[in-house]
């Protein structure tokens, strides 16, 4: 079975991550720096461009994220040096699931009409928690054109019970008659 690149430089990471205790400072930085590449992603191009020699390159780097000598940065210069930094996207998704599958997180996708108030969050939350028997991180988003009611996502599961949806199907069966 063939690995992608970025699997296996996700598991190289965490495996480092892992032999130094720093899991957890490791999973927050490198996905600060891909929310921020992800956000300009011209820099990825710049970073991988091969007109620059890998000094320039590594500058550019360490004058976006900081010259601080720590693992994750020297990781991003490696990068850099191989020029897969253009595969930082996936690399960071691959990591951030074996960080899950390790500590048993979930990571869950809620979109409602309108922002949850805090007992409702709360209720999620722990309602999740008991059906999946993990730790869960919500990511909630707001869509208003469901009208009510919400979507949950989590892995390869989706649960849509907006009022959207649910005049969708209401329709769909009204037409049939």
């Amino acid at each position: 079975m063939t690995q992608t690149i970025g699997k296996v430089y996700a598991e190289a990471l965490f495996q480092l991550a892992q032999e130094e205790h720093q899991e957890k400072k490791i999973y927050e930085e490198l996905n600060q720096v891909a929310d921020l590449i992800g956000q300009h992603p011209d820099l990825v191009i710049l970073l991988d461009v091969p007109t620059l020699d890998t000094a320039e390159r590594i500058s550019i780097l360490q004058k976006i994220i900081g010259e601080e000598q720590g693992i994750t940065e020297n990781f991003l210069c490696l990068l850099v040096e191989k020029r897969r930094f253009g595969r930082l996207a996936e690399i960071r998704n691959a990591f951030n699931m074996l960080y899950h599958e390790h500590f048993h997180i979930a990571e869950v996708f809620v979109t409602t009409a309108v922002p949850l108030e805090d007992f409702q969050w709360e209720d999620l939350l722990q309602k999740l928690h008991e059906k999946l028997g993990k730790n869960i991180i919500l990511r909630e988003s707001v869509d208003s054109s469901l009208i009510g009611g919400m979507i949950v996502q989590y892995g390869d599961t989706r649960m849509d019970n907006s009022v959207k949806s649910r005049m969708q199907e209401f329709a769909k069966q009204v037409s049939k008659h």
